[in-house]
């Protein structure tokens, strides 16, 4: 599958070096290409790519995508990793989410809000240390969920533990997970954990 990730930050790099050992194509858009070794422009990373994935900051996602054009981003599945944060690291968005605004924003692209509840080590590894681990993906194309379900397959994750929550609006729950995300880690002073859904 050929894969856009947009930004090669921690989580953008370590998605794509797991997605590129499972045998995706893999390219990697920046916003200042000279400056970032193996990335090409964010618009020319997204041309051919099946996935877009939005690894950038959650306030920096809607303004990205509409630098790279409504017309490019038709059709393609838009995989929204990000978390939304002001300054102080407030929710951005409160009763909202990133991805609802990319959709709305966005209506011809296929968004999927996914992975965005965990460090970027589990995203890429999550049984590695974990007895158990919990994936949400949320979206309104059964299409681009059950893609995006493949993907995680190849990052690790097992069927048992992705769990659909459903529409894109279901995206705004798991966005405001990041205040227990942050007060769990500031509790174990380690971001080696998962919030996990026993069942």
């Amino acid at each position: 599958m050929n894969i856009a990730i947009i930004g090669k930050g921690k989580v953008g790099s370590a998605l794509g070096a797991r997605l590129a050992s499972a045998g995706h194509k893999v390219v990697y858009g920046s916003r200042a290409p000279e400056d970032h070794a193996g990335t090409v422009s964010q618009a020319e990373s997204v041309q051919g790519a099946e996935v877009v994935v939005t690894a950038v900051p959650g306030t920096a996602v809607v303004p990205t995508l509409e630098a790279i054009g409504e017309d490019v981003l038709a059709d393609r599945i838009v995989l929204d990793v990000s978390a939304a944060f002001t300054p102080d690291m407030a929710l951005a968005y409160p009763n909202d989410s990133v991805a609802r605004r990319v959709q709305a924003r966005f209506p011809r692209a296929r968004v999927v809000k996914s992975l965005n509840t965990m460090n970027y080590t589990i995203m890429v590894d999550p049984l590695a240390s974990l007895s158990q681990a919990t994936v949400f993906v949320s979206g309104d194309s059964q299409d681009a969920k059950a893609t995006v379900k493949e993907l995680l397959a190849d990052l690790g994750w097992t069927t048992k533990s992705i769990l659909d929550l459903g529409g894109v609006e279901s995206a705004t729950a798991t966005e405001h997970l990041a205040p227990l995300f942050f007060s769990t880690y500031a509790a174990l002073q380690t971001m080696r954990f998962n919030i996990t859904i026993s069942r």
